[in-house]
């Protein structure tokens, strides 16, 4: 290895391996943190969903109980709205 007693400057050649680097270097941070931000952002959609789906469910049972209470067990035919009764 060879000892640097003086100033140096590097070759041409190295000085663009190193920007190259960098400039790799700083391509790669700014696409992690686009993951990182788009994970963020899956998450909060997910936790949206799930809300939704809480609040279909508690929907259902309410309409279920109801349609129960009305016409009692009963099959419903969902493209005509036919009551068949549960014999």
């Amino acid at each position: 290895m060879e000892t640097v007693t003086e100033n140096q400057v590097l070759t041409q050649e190295e000085l663009q391996v190193l920007n190259s680097i960098q400039e790799e270097t700083q391509a790669l941070i700014y696409e992690l943190g686009e993951i990182e931000l788009i994970k963020l952002q899956l998450d909060e959609r997910k936790n949206q969903s799930k809300n939704m789906l809480d609040e279909l469910r508690v929907k259902e049972q309410t309409f279920n109980q109801d349609i129960v209470t009305k016409y009692g067990k009963v099959n419903i035919n969902t493209n005509t709205g036919e009551i068949i009764p549960i014999v």
